[in-house]
Formats: C-alpha cells, structure tokens, sequence
C-alpha cells in the first residue's frame, strides 16, 4: 500500500471515529431522555419493578456530586483542609468525587459542608438498572403467578 492511500485510509478512519462519536453523544442524550421517561412512569404508576424480554428493570433513586466551575486551587485547598487531598490528582475523577461527597454528606446529616457549596452542584436522577433474569428470579415470579 503506498503512503498517500494509507493516509487516505487513516483519515477515513478518523472521520469515522467522529461520526462515530457524534452518534454515541446523541444516542446517549436519548437513552438519557427515555430513562427519565420511563422513571416518571415508573413514579406515576406506582412500579417500582417490570420485567420484559428476560429483564428486570428497577427504579433506583440516585445522587451524584460534580465540581462546579470554580477556582480550582481554592477548591483542592478545601478537599485538602478536610483531609480529602488522597483524592486530588489535579484532577478530581467524577465518580470519585461524587462517592466522596456522598460520604461526606452523609457524616455531615445530610447536607453539602457550607464551605463546598461554591464549588459542588447537587444533581438528582432516576436511573433504571437492567440486569438479566437468572433462572431463580423467573422461578419465584412462576411461583407468585401461581
């Protein structure tokens, strides 16, 4: 293969690593879309659980903690005065961050420590968990039907 139809070929490949990500971007905007749906049906209808095809989907009520745009050496100076600088890697993983202030709220009865609150948002969702059906979850609903 000669260098101008590689990088001919590579540069297909690169535009469609773009397209490619451009529909995952949109695809998950609509998974995100369809799960508060079906949350708010979930709500309404009193349905905490459904199975269908072979899974079972539940509502699961969930937070999570992200950083808020902020000065960020203010922000990993206040991680660090409360003894949370083992999470700081200059950048602070999401996840991480999220599963700390959780655990930080929860020692704190509840609420957001007043010094995080100019640099972490609240944001709090209906996710659905799917899992597959094992042969024990479809034994006992058998069972109920019967």
């Amino acid at each position: 293969m000669k260098l101008f139809d590689m990088i001919d070929q590579y540069k297909a490949l690169l535009d469609k690593k773009d397209e490619l990500a451009e529909q995952t971007k949109q695809n998950n905007g609509e998974i995100e879309d369809l799960r508060n749906q079906i949350a708010q049906v979930m709500i309404d209808e009193e349905c905490p659980k459904v199975s269908r095809n072979g899974f079972l989907y539940s509502l699961q009520e969930k937070v999570k903690y992200n950083k808020k745009a902020c000065d960020d050496d203010a922000f990993y100076e206040e991680l660090e005065g409360h003894g949370l600088g083992d999470i700081i890697k200059r950048t602070v993983n999401a996840a991480t961050l999220s599963s700390t202030m959780k655990e930080l709220v929860e020692e704190n009865g509840g609420d957001l420590p007043e010094e995080f609150v100019e640099y972490i948002s609240k944001y709090e969702f209906y996710d659905i968990a799917k899992k597959k059906e094992t042969n024990k979850t479809a034994t006992k609903a058998k069972k109920k039907e019967e």
